[in-house]
């Protein structure tokens, strides 16, 4: 009995939020175009001063349990996102299907590729989605076939053929033109020759201890990899980070400036 209670609430919640939601997407169609961009500026920056404050206010309570004011609403706020980040995929995927739909209607250039594409789609929608719901064998089958056997067979084919293109692309910039261009070389070589059996059998004559075990080439690989390559990546990631922050506040104060930002809503 209280399974088909919590059930039935369940339904009514999700109809009474799917009417919410209709209506305040009809209410925002009408909003005036000069207001569309001064009002996702509003939402955006007191969604960003939500969580800046929240991380930011002091805490207070048990070591295990310290939080404020807002931190009680977090959970509500990163359901409204993961709401809104479904209502976006939602029109990326409506947009895609309509663009190739066109094309295929039209018989445009390339429109078998086109409704390859839709109908892909439509046979992963239902083969992934519905092996959750379907107690049906066929459909299991059809989710392990669309899914193991086409899907990724593809992707290892598709990156199979990459592989020549980063080969390709690895030898023109091995080639010796510059100091910077005969250290990555070098240093290249020396890593790859380090990972492999072949590479290490050259040096294996070397004793591994003592200071003439520098001079093996899997611990010259080593060395490259931990002290010289890892706090290059650490720098190049904190430079991202930086970045990215600064990206962030610039688009949440409105500040970003661009084609795209320039854009008439």
């Amino acid at each position: 009995m209280f399974q088909v209670q919590h059930g039935a609430a369940l339904y009514t919640h999700l109809a009474g939020a799917a009417v919410v939601s209709v209506i305040l997407f009809f209410a925002l169609t009408l909003v005036p175009t000069k207001l569309r961009r001064p009002l996702i500026m509003a939402v955006t920056f007191a969604a960003g001063l939500f969580y800046a404050l929240e991380f930011f206010w002091p805490v207070s309570g048990p070591e295990s349990d310290q939080k404020n004011f807002l931190t009680s609403y977090i959970k509500p706020f990163s359901d409204i996102t993961t709401v809104l980040q479904s209502f976006a995929l939602g029109l990326g995927v409506y947009s895609l299907v309509s663009i190739h739909m066109r094309k295929v209607a039209r018989t445009q250039s390339g429109w078998a590729y086109s409704l390859v594409l839709i109908v892909s789609m439509i046979v992963m929608v239902i083969a992934h989605i519905g092996k959750e719901y379907i107690k049906s064998p066929w459909v299991h089958q059809l989710n392990e076939f669309a899914y193991s056997g086409l899907m990724k067979s593809l992707d290892a084919t598709m990156f199979s053929i990459i592989a020549f293109y980063i080969v390709s692309a690895a030898y023109r910039a091995f080639r010796i033109r510059s100091t910077e261009a005969t250290i990555l070389l070098v240093s290249a070589g020396i890593i790859m020759l380090g990972q492999v059996a072949i590479g290490q059998a050259i040096t294996n004559a070397i004793p591994n201890e003592g200071l003439t075990a520098n001079l093996r080439v899997e611990n010259m690989a080593n060395w490259i990899l931990k002290k010289v390559n890892s706090p290059a990546i650490m720098a190049i990631d904190f430079g991202l980070g930086v970045g990215g922050l600064a990206t962030a506040l610039r688009l949440w104060l409105s500040l970003e400036r661009g084609s795209y930002f320039e854009e008439e809503l």
